[in-house]
């Protein structure tokens, strides 16, 4: 480790990890190292491994791996380090046009994680950093989905407050969560209070009208119905200027045609069997 990472200094404690910042031996850029706290715990380091395989994929908008180690006795990874921090610090101080580049930014990285089969598992803004250009890098993805190892109970994931209700409820991580988890960010950067369980996100009830757009995403994702939530694709659409109704208008259509597919399907199976019997 001391041949990679030199002049180590606590950074912060994570939820998973200790965070130390120093600088790489080689180039002399500062970096981030990420030790896992509970190392002794199989389940722990399991979930670790699993964080560092996605970040290993190179996946557009989330922090890059520099190297990591998971077989040492105390598993790390070691990423850059980013000088705007996390987006927590920007909350309740961004304008209109601001709040929908910052959500934009977000919903597009979500939407390719997800076109990979990959639920986050834990989106909140401290767990979105700010790099020296002002672009967002998502960090410390639980992980659940194709390519990752099974999801274990012990470590379900999600923080309270950011958490869809399913999830507090016990469920496993999903999309559908890492929706409301976007859609709470969203409360807290728009308005700079943090959500809490069982709260309605509604950020217009709290006397906060700077962009009724993402009033709307805030509201359409946070809904208790997991599969009333929109995708992240669908979340772009809104940003875009699409509204809502419309997107729900197209769904029932798409319905609306399986299903009919499906009768047409049904009946042309049974007269086949009929003129072969």
């Amino acid at each position: 480790m001391s041949s990679h990472v030199i002049n180590l200094r606590a950074l912060y404690s994570g939820g998973n990890g200790d965070l130390f910042v120093g600088q790489r031996s080689d180039t002399g850029a500062n970096v981030v190292v990420k030790f896992l706290r509970e190392h002794h715990l199989p389940h722990a380091r399991k979930a670790f491994l699993r964080e560092v395989r996605i970040l290993s994929r190179g996946i557009r908008g989330l922090v890059p791996l520099v190297f990591a180690n998971t077989e040492a006795e105390r598993p790390y990874y070691v990423m850059p380090y980013l000088q705007g921090g996390p987006l927590s610090r920007y909350k309740g101080q961004l304008g209109a046009g601001q709040l929908e580049r910052v959500a934009a930014d977000l919903a597009s990285t979500l939407a390719t994680l997800h076109a990979a089969r990959v639920a986050h598992g834990d989106i909140k803004p401290d767990n979105v950093l700010v790099s020296d250009d002002g672009r967002l890098q998502v960090a410390d993805p639980l992980g659940n989905g194709i390519g990752c190892t099974v999801f274990f109970s012990q470590n379900r994931g999600g923080t309270p407050g950011y958490w869809a209700p399913e999830i507090r409820a016990g469920g496993q991580i999903s999309c559908a969560g890492d929706v409301y988890s976007y859609g709470a960010t969203l409360y807290e950067l728009q308005t700079g209070r943090k959500p809490q369980d069982g709260q309605r996100l509604d950020s217009s009830s709290v006397g906060y009208a700077n962009s009724t757009k993402i009033q709307q995403i805030i509201s359409v994702c946070c809904q208790q119905d997991p599969a009333a939530r929109p995708t992240m694709q669908e979340v772009g659409r809104l940003l875009q200027g699409v509204q809502w109704k419309d997107i729900e208008l197209e769904r029932k259509q798409t319905q609306e045609r399986v299903r009919a597919t499906c009768v047409l399907g049904g009946v042309l199976l049974l007269g086949l069997a009929l003129a072969n019997g």
